[in-house]
């Protein structure tokens, strides 16, 4: 589960369409585990006497930045590399900021364990649609025992059958060695 959240000055519906379109967009091309409906763009606008930079309020002539947080799981460096620089392009374009001014564009990356992500009630982790995994199934119980204490009285049952069938009563008298004389039997 992907959330961005967005932080700027106060945009038009316009432009918060075009950026939540291309920011998912964005995101679902580099995080291949990505999903759309489990990818959020939050749009957190603040007013310019909210916003100081170096001690120095917006109103009063400081240069706004804008910040996007991204909270994801399993984001290799590669992937932090590629989206930070993607990220970053498709703000400076949508907002229109001068490629001088583009270190005002601030990406941060929070990765989070998915297990301390909450959906319906249950981790992320422990989401099978989410995770990948099947349902995990069930052992044990009483039935399961039951099941492998049945299949071991049932092998036993076979293999005490099978040897009464196949053994005899019958003793072997050993020949002597085809090499000795008659006559060196009755030494040995």
């Amino acid at each position: 589960m992907t959330y961005l959240r967005l932080s700027s000055l106060r945009l038009d519906d316009v432009t918060k369409r075009h950026l939540a379109d291309e920011l998912t967009a964005t995101v679902l091309d580099i995080l291949p585990e990505a999903k759309p409906e489990w990818t959020s763009v939050h749009f957190t606008p603040f007013a310019p006497e909210d916003f100081a930079i170096a001690g120095r309020l917006v109103s009063d002539g400081g240069i706004a930045d804008t910040h996007l947080d991204i909270s994801a799981t399993e984001v290799d460096e590669r992937s932090w590399f590629a989206l930070r620089n993607r990220l970053t392009d498709v703000l400076v374009e949508a907002l229109g900021i001068p490629p001088s001014e583009r270190w005002h564009v601030n990406v941060k990356l929070n990765r989070y364990d998915p297990h301390t992500y909450s959906m319906a009630g249950n981790a992320a982790d422990e989401l099978p649609a989410v995770s990948g995994e099947r349902e995990p199934r069930r052992r044990g119980g009483l039935r399961g025992t039951g099941v492998w204490l049945g299949f071991a009285i049932g092998a036993y049952v076979a293999y005490t059958w099978l040897r009464e069938r196949i053994s005899s009563d019958a003793t072997v008298d050993a020949a002597p060695p085809a090499d000795v004389e008659p006559g060196e039997r009755s030494r040995r």
